[in-house]
């Protein structure tokens, strides 16, 4: 309960500023629009609030994790059934991909740091030679716009607190909070719906 009223303070906040700025800052959807790998994920956004609110001007800048292409193409047909045919759902998905701040590989090193997106679901992220969020290498970091950094991953996540996830052991639940891997399996998609529900 606690955490779903942050998450409709965040997502309040966040569509507030979109309303209330009308200066526009494209870089961020330039860059995602212009690359050829990234053009599934920016159809997903093309023409939706969310490409006007990643437009606007803001006191800060975004940090987006983008699946290419590849990513999109090897997500099972339930994602594609069940959560991006779905608006609702589908721009909860691309949210946990969206951090508020610009996070580029040279601020992170070895230590796991933990950031919280704009779906209020944490992710872990740290650097040894590759930049990965906990166990996703990110295979094309720090492209740079005008209003963020775009970190371009081989895959679509699955985020979620460990305590829900029936895989993991107490010991490892213990040791690691947050579940962030690649949504990959039919345990990992109804869990990711069972937790997109619960905040409607």
């Amino acid at each position: 309960m606690k955490g779903d009223k942050l998450f409709l303070k965040i997502f309040s906040l966040f569509f507030f500023f979109t309303f209330h700025f009308d200066l526009k800052a494209e870089g961020i959807i330039t860059t995602i629009r212009e690359n050829p790998n990234l053009s599934t994920f920016y159809s997903y956004i093309n023409n939706t609030d969310l490409e006007a609110t990643l437009q606007q001007k803001f006191p800060w800048n975004w940090t987006i994790f983008v699946p290419n292409n590849k990513a999109f193409d090897a997500l099972p047909k339930k994602v594609h059934d069940r959560i991006l045919s779905d608006t609702s759902l589908r721009k909860m998905l691309i949210l946990d991909h969206i951090l508020i701040g610009q996070k580029s590989s040279i601020d992170l090193n070895s230590k796991i740091t933990e950031e919280i997106t704009v779906s209020n679901k944490p992710i872990q992220l740290y650097k040894r030679g590759s930049l990965f969020v906990k166990d996703m290498v990110v295979v094309n970091e720090n492209t740079s716009s005008d209003n963020g950094v775009i970190h371009e991953i081989n895959c679509v996540m699955f985020v979620q607190p460990s305590q829900e996830d029936d895989r993991l052991t107490k010991f490892q639940k213990d040791k690691f909070p947050i579940t962030s891997c690649c949504m990959e399996t039919d345990n990992e998609i109804d869990l990711w719906l069972k937790s997109a529900n619960s905040k409607f």
